[in-house]
């Protein structure tokens, strides 16, 4: 009986090195983000913008935005949002990647699209 209890306990204990890595807590990525009138890019390199972008879940990201279309944008990225901000306008956001999926968001009205895959 003690040899079963040692042999679950061992398996439980075991299982729970081999969890799945997340990223690390309390690292905050910046990223610089662009929205257009046809497009959102997001810096991923120096010299390198996207709009496909890849996050291991628990990644949190501040977004410096800025709009560089001619209209009014706002973005609603799980529930951080830029407010209505004008041609030229900046604003920033934080958001907190958590939850595994693929997540399409678009810019209000009728903007760019961005697209998020979360693993």
């Amino acid at each position: 009986m003690v040899v079963g209890v040692a042999a679950t306990a061992a398996f439980w204990l075991g299982g729970l090195h081999f969890a799945d890595a997340t990223t690390q807590p309390g690292k905050i990525y910046v990223s610089s983000m662009v929205i257009r009138d046809d497009a959102i890019k997001v810096r991923i390199r120096r010299h390198t913008w996207s709009d496909t972008l890849r996050y291991a879940r628990g990644a949190e990201v501040r977004y410096e935005v800025v709009n560089r279309g001619t209209r009014r944008f706002s973005l609603d990225i799980l529930g951080s949002v830029t407010g209505v901000m004008a041609p030229g306008r900046r604003a920033t956001i934080l958001v907190a990647w958590s939850r595994r999926g693929r997540y399409v968001f678009q810019t209000a009205p009728h903007g760019g699209r961005l697209r998020v895959t979360v693993t």
